[in-house]
């Protein structure tokens, strides 16, 4: 076992290249150079998360995020940022936040190593084959919607509890798995929050609040709140909204008082989730995750799923293209 100290950012952090870890209730040690990846599950700007197994026990599995130690500025950041969430969330055991294992150190790549909780798949993975295969009742996919935004306003109300905001919420961060759960991960761009406020300008830009775009201000949660709309609303309709537009040109509409489209399929209660979650000025969002959780759309969603959602998810997770390895 090896005991490194290294820098990411202004902060030190004592890393192993080993660890002990409970998994499934068992305590299982490894190193990182029995970490065997079996194929990438996808790749930002500072990272690349794979599904990995153990070389001696290929019955666990996580999902590892590497991230390169070599480089600095933002890199340096995602690593601090991801790191220090993860453990702070990621050890509650929270059911809609991603379990956090352990973070180790590659010496050989030079990596920052963290193990995850894997997962079945993510939403922006799983909503295409939803609408192009499945082409679910208008009853069935606003229950669906529903019960995807109650989890994931349960999972950044946690987050607020521990003075975190998300920053990245999009489809792609939202993991799904069976029988009818809903995770929010990567917290590579996390943010502190100083009395309920945050300015550090990062984020995907198509969901960024118009407030954000092209400006350097203080934001909060209602950000987060805004990316939350704009995923529900590109999930239920199975297409970002305005995809087809140059990132000048959405970014004009946004900032000029874009009003979405809502789907008819969906209630009139849960239009109004989407709407509200959608304000263009930032001040009539709600204020807190607790006025989201109290609308008659969260409200109504009956604590255990129906066999029919657990059905939908289950088909489409079976009809996701096999994991092939690297």
């Amino acid at each position: 076992m090896m005991l490194l100290r290294i820098k990411i950012g202004k902060i030190s952090l004592d890393i192993k290249d080993s660890c002990t870890i409970q998994y499934n209730g068992e305590s299982i040690q490894f190193n990182s150079k029995q970490l065997i990846n079996i194929t990438k599950l996808g790749e930002g700007n500072f990272a690349s998360v794979f599904l990995t197994k153990l070389e001696h026990r290929p019955d666990v599995i996580f999902a590892c995020k590497r991230m390169t130690l070599e480089n600095h500025g933002n890199n340096n950041y995602s690593s601090q940022s991801d790191l220090k969430a993860m453990r702070a969330v990621g050890n509650d055991h929270h059911p809609h936040i991603v379990d956090f294992y352990a973070a180790l150190i590659d010496l050989t790549d030079g990596q920052l190593v963290i193990c995850m909780e894997s997962l079945e798949t993510s939403m922006d993975k799983f909503y295409p084959i939803l609408h192009l295969q499945f082409h679910p009742t208008s009853f069935l996919l606003d229950l669906f919607i529903r019960r995807l935004a109650k989890h994931i306003v349960l999972g950044l109300d946690y987050l607020k509890s521990k003075n975190l905001i998300h920053r990245d919420v999009k489809p792609q961060n939202m993991l799904v798995a069976r029988p009818l759960i809903f995770k929010l991960c990567d917290f590579g761009i996390c943010g502190i929050l100083k009395d309920s406020v945050s300015s550090t300008h990062l984020g995907s830009l198509r969901y960024l609040p118009p407030e954000r775009l092209g400006n350097v201000c203080s934001y909060g949660t209602r950000s987060d709140m805004w990316a939350l709309g704009m995923s529900l609303l590109e999930i239920s309709q199975g297409y970002l909204p305005l995809a087809s537009e140059s990132i000048m040109s959405f970014m004009s509409q946004m900032k000029n008082g874009w009003q979405p489209d809502l789907p008819l399929t969906l209630n009139q209660h849960t239009r109004d989730l989407l709407s509200i979650l959608l304000r263009h000025d930032v001040n009539e969002r709600p204020r807190y995750y607790s006025d989201i959780l109290s609308m008659e759309s969260i409200i109504s969603i009956e604590e255990n799923p129906s066999i029919d959602e657990i059905n939908l998810v289950n088909y489409v997770i079976q009809s996701l293209p096999p994991k092939t390895p690297e």
